[in-house]
């Protein structure tokens, strides 16, 4: 018999089956060097009449903390001290460093912010994005999906030619404290809820704008994929309820999800799309159905973490059944998103981002441990009274089977607000790119779905030009290409069903 050697965390960005991280470290890399001339000096087998020769130290530059400059009123300088060397990077302009966010664990957010290239940044639509996990790292989608770069499997720097960045400013935030390049010197200073991360991100929004003012009039769009279907809530709720404060301006226009994690009830189905995409037969379900009652039951109770490693047994037996390694697109056998963390690491990279020794991993396992309280948590109703003031947009790749669009419609057709009979009811078009089907959509009030065909999980990454252009058109208020033939009228349908069955003379 097989042994079962594949153990996934759940919505890590991360599709291989055996991911090796770090966790993340303040520790210097020279100390490591000052380490090996020690242990070269003490050596019983060392010449002792032979001087020892100094190691170079590398130099990665200082963590660029910007709070300080803020309180003292120093915000050109923050400016100036955060921009990013272009020269690295292909000419783009960006900036970056940290913004502190709770003095008393010395807990600090990354963010790297590009201006939109060629357009006034104070006009122009910009996303925040904030990739899931949790502990997966924002710049996984920076280098990966929506940035204007990829890295090869050999560590090479390459432009990418569908970034958002044409048409938006972006700005990628490491979310909650610990991933990525985000860091905290203390073991409480890890997040384990809601309302602490959206705290959080709403103070580095907070300070990201006063550093860079040209973002308060500018329409915003906080956007995010899988777990994020919590995270995006949780900032834009905050940035909702802090939008008369007279030292606070931002122009918050709605949010962007992606196959998202809104409500537990939405993973108790978990096994549906495996049997109906046919990678699983009947005795095979009912081989685990035990599993899948234990994790409702887990799911009714409330018990999180116990939740939290069942669905991640789950996840891992659904995937030794089915021969898979990931489940996050059921066409690709392998996703590879992990080039960028040796470009990131390197010394002149880390310089130049203003990281100094902070070790980057693209998954950090200590977060998403921390976080798992946070795992039966629902975001339904913030979706829910943010619908009353702000447009939404959902996206779900149509091949995905960790999220699958069958579950997401389901839940967001339970949502209740003031127009949701109105979303119910409106009719789902065709949506047409380059005169091919590229999916589907339908608008109710502010809500707008999205189905996209030919993606899985990560949509921005799957089906690059088609995904931009509806995101490009949905955040600038503008129209579709108009869809070949005819909006399909379901009363029609409805007709000829009732003559179709109908009893024959």
């Amino acid at each position: 018999m097989k042994l079962l050697t594949c153990f996934l965390f759940v919505f890590i960005c991360s599709v291989c089956c055996k991911v090796a991280v770090k966790d993340k470290s303040t520790k210097s890399l020279n100390s490591l060097e000052d380490s090996k001339v020690k242990e070269l000096k003490n050596d019983e087998n060392q010449d002792e009449e032979t001087p020892a020769t100094d190691t170079p130290k590398v130099d990665n530059g200082v963590a660029l903390i910007l709070t300080p400059y803020i309180e003292e009123g120093r915000l050109n300088e923050a400016r100036e001290d955060s921009r990013v060397d272009r020269s690295l990077f292909f000419g783009y302009e960006s900036y970056s460093g940290y913004f502190t966010v709770n003095k008393t664990y010395n807990s600090n957010s990354f963010f790297w912010y590009f201006p939109v290239v060629k357009k006034p940044v104070k006009k122009t639509p910009w996303v925040i994005w904030l990739q899931g996990g949790p502990g997966a790292s924002s710049l996984t989608s920076l280098f990966n999906e929506i940035g204007p770069y990829k890295v090869t499997h050999k560590g090479n720097l390459l432009p990418y030619p569908h970034t958002w960045l044409q048409n938006h400013s972006l700005v990628f935030i490491d979310n909650p404290i610990g991933t990525g390049f985000s860091f905290t010197d203390s073991e409480d200073g890890y997040v384990h809820d809601m309302d602490t991360y959206g705290h959080h991100l709403y103070l580095t929004v907070k300070q990201l704008v006063t550093v860079y003012p040209e973002l308060q009039t500018a329409p915003l769009y906080v956007a995010g994929e899988s777990y994020a279907g919590k995270y995006v809530p949780a900032l834009a709720m905050q940035l909702h309820r802090h939008k008369d404060d007279p030292d606070f301006n931002i122009n918050l226009q709605g949010l962007i999800v992606g196959n998202a994690y809104v409500d537990p009830e939405m993973i108790s189905h978990m096994a549906r799309p495996f049997y109906y995409f046919g990678m699983l037969e009947k005795e095979e379900i009912r081989a685990i159905q035990p599993l899948l009652t234990a994790l409702s039951e887990d799911i009714a109770a409330n018990r999180s973490v116990e939740a939290k490693n069942r669905f991640m047994g789950l996840v891992s037996l659904l995937l030794y059944l089915s021969h898979q390694t990931h489940a996050y697109n059921f066409l690709e056998d392998r996703v590879v998103l992990e080039n960028h963390e040796k470009f990131l690491n390197k010394p002149e990279i880390r310089k130049a981002i203003h990281v100094g020794d902070i070790i980057y991993t693209y998954v950090n396992i200590t977060v998403n441990l921390k976080m798992a309280p946070d795992f039966l948590s629902s975001s339904k109703a913030l979706y829910e009274e943010l619908l009353e003031s702000y447009r939404v947009l959902t996206y779900c790749g149509n091949l995905d089977q960790m999220m699958p669009c069958v579950v997401t419609s389901e839940h967001y057709r339970t949502w209740k607000w003031s127009s949701s009979d109105d979303f119910i009811k409106a009719v789902r078009n065709p949506y047409m790119f380059k005169n091919r089907l590229a999916g589907y959509h339908k608008t109710g009030g502010n809500l707008t779905e999205l189905i996209i065909r030919g993606a899985g999980h990560m949509a921005p990454m799957d089906t690059p030009d088609q995904t931009a252009y509806f995101i490009t058109q949905w955040t600038h208020n503008e129209p579709l290409d108009q869809p070949i033939g005819s909006t399909i009228d379901l009363k029609y349908v409805e007709e000829y069903v009732k003559k179709l069955i109908l009893p024959t003379s």
